[in-house]
């Protein structure tokens, strides 16, 4: 089915605009490559997107990987780590949520050896327009359907980029939808009676994922428990609220397991005194430098620069898609990780030690579980520290990994649920050596 007139003269539109236009109103770095809507066709609706090509790549560019970057949420934009993580340009918001701030150069950019390709998804997120609120996916089997359809709409605007390796990244709720559509994408490629069709997936990358929620939701007491956040009469009380979301989980009471797991949450927090359990030690959130953010990406001349549909109100997160989405929380999405590494394809998962919510005792709670030949070698497997290299001024300790095979797990100190956000050094090196498999990914191991 040929996508429909409407939106391919959207996309081409939204892909035409000037650099010299687009420089007046952000610097030239901050603005895409090539932006706007990518058709979905079986939706009659479009996914917008934002390309940033690699500045400083080490490869030819036809070898040069693709990093697709999925916001979690579910309903969060892409352009917040875009603009706050790991974007060429990163934004410093007023204070007090004043509204004011500024962008500068990024020295932690993802885009220096890769180019880097943010989508918002599902339907109904960011600069993604729903058609209606019924159009907006439900569960994790249509998201990656989307993004699958989205990403042969991206290489149709520049065929050259289709034999690129091709990675998903991204963070949270993006645990599930990256699994989902990389287990997916490798189905589509095995039917497929086209070669040109094919998506040359390498690999996918999830930090502080929410993956397998009903093994991960029985470690947060602990978690808590032996931060020194909450007594061991508490951790009782936690346990046993977790407990209950197991059983919910396993009656497949989806919406009764998903308000389980927040009335949880949400008393541990008050239990704990933290400001967020996303991380215990933040100081201000980057959430709260996000606030800053709306009112310069609802301005008229920068999505005119993005390439963002002017009638469309940006928000950073999507009260619509949260509704939709309820009943997808607590279903796990592990059998696609299982069939990821089973066909080979890498997984690296990562995650600041200071999240109670989705840390690495969290993946470590989950992992437990995986079904798949190579996790006995896997646990037993050395942990070895992790030391950046800090630019030539000396190494700092950065955090451990543990690997073996296709499978990869990082804990990184000094950070919360945001890792980039928090620790950009230390989470530029961990993806660009785990990519070409260079410092502590390369063959054996060992310290940086």
């Amino acid at each position: 089915m040929a996508p429909p007139l409407s939106l391919v003269f959207l996309v081409l539109a939204a892909v035409s605009l000037s650099a010299s236009a687009a420089a007046a109103v952000l610097p030239r770095g901050a603005v895409p490559a090539k932006s706007g809507y990518l058709p979905i066709p079986s939706a009659n609706a479009s996914l917008y997107f934002a390309f940033y090509e690699a500045t400083e790549p080490v490869t030819p560019p036809a070898a040069t990987p693709l990093l697709v970057w999925l916001e979690g949420g579910p309903g969060c934009s892409g352009l917040l780590s875009n603009f706050l993580q790991i974007g060429p340009y990163l934004f410093a918001g007023g204070s007090n949520g004043s509204g004011g701030g500024s962008l500068s150069p990024n020295p932690f950019a993802w885009n220096r050896r890769f180019g880097l390709v943010f989508i918002d998804s599902p339907l109904g997120t960011g600069f993604s327009v729903a058609p209606s609120p019924a159009a907006i996916p439900t569960n994790q089997s249509v998201v990656a359907e989307h993004v699958l359809a989205a990403l042969q709409s991206f290489f149709a605007l520049e065929p050259s980029f289709r034999a690129r390796p091709l990675y998903l990244t991204g963070e949270s709720y993006a645990g599930k939808t990256i699994p989902a559509a990389g287990s997916l994408i490798l189905a589509t490629n095995r039917r497929s009676p086209e070669p040109e069709r094919r998506i040359n997936l390498r690999g996918v990358a999830i930090g502080n994922g929410m993956t397998h929620p009903v093994a991960q939701v029985t470690a947060h007491a602990d978690i808590a428990y032996f931060m020194g956040l909450i007594n061991g009469k508490q951790k009782r009380e936690a346990e046993a609220m977790q407990a209950k979301a197991v059983e919910l989980v396993k009656a497949e009471r989806w919406s009764e397991a998903y308000l389980a797991r927040e009335g949880l949450l949400g008393w541990m927090e008050n239990a704990s005194g933290v400001a967020s359990l996303f991380d215990v030690e933040e100081k201000r959130s980057m959430l709260e430098v996000a606030a800053a953010l709306v009112p310069l990406l609802n301005g008229d001349e920068v999505k005119a620069a993005l390439g963002a549909r002017g009638d469309v109100e940006w928000k950073m997160c999507s009260a619509a898609v949260g509704t939709a989405q309820r009943e997808d929380v607590m279903k796990s999405v592990k059998p696609a990780v299982e069939a990821l590494l089973q066909r080979g394809t890498r997984v690296l998962l990562y995650g600041g030690v200071r999240d109670v919510r989705n840390g690495p005792v969290c993946t470590a709670a989950w992992l437990r579980e995986l079904e798949w030949d190579g996790l006995a070698a896997f646990h037993g497997a050395g942990r070895a520290v992790w030391r950046t290299r800090d630019g030539g001024r000396g190494s700092s300790l950065a955090g451990a990994v543990q690997s073996h095979g296709a499978l990869a797990d990082v804990a990184v100190y000094g950070a919360g649920h945001f890792v980039p956000f928090a620790q950009g050094l230390a989470s530029r090196e961990m993806i660009e050596d785990w990519v070409f498999g260079d410092g502590l990914f390369a063959s054996g191991g060992g310290n940086h």
